[in-house]
């Protein structure tokens, strides 16, 4: 099992980090031993060009013609469902 990071402001939890980076030759985890394994909800993505935020916890707009919504999959490929956060 990984050791947890927390976030240092709340102590919520970010994800985990494991020692077995060497396993990804040519990778920055080879190189620091340590694997990274950050949870997406955790995230927020800010663009560098302005806009809108992305967090992590909210799922992409449905698309029609399969651009990454998960609609033209079979169920058991669908995507996992996401609850969004409470405003």
């Amino acid at each position: 099992a990984g050791a947890e990071l927390r976030c240092a402001t709340c102590g919520g939890h970010l994800g985990d980090v494991f020692q077995d980076g060497f396993l990804f030759v040519g990778t920055p985890a080879a190189k620091s031993g340590k694997r990274y394994c950050i949870d997406g909800a955790a995230l927020v993505f800010k663009p560098s060009g302005g806009g809108e935020d992305v967090f992590g916890d909210v799922p992409p707009p449905r698309t029609s013609g399969g651009g990454g919504g998960g609609g033209d999959l079979p169920g058991f490929l669908q995507p996992p469902k996401i609850v969004p956060r409470s405003s």
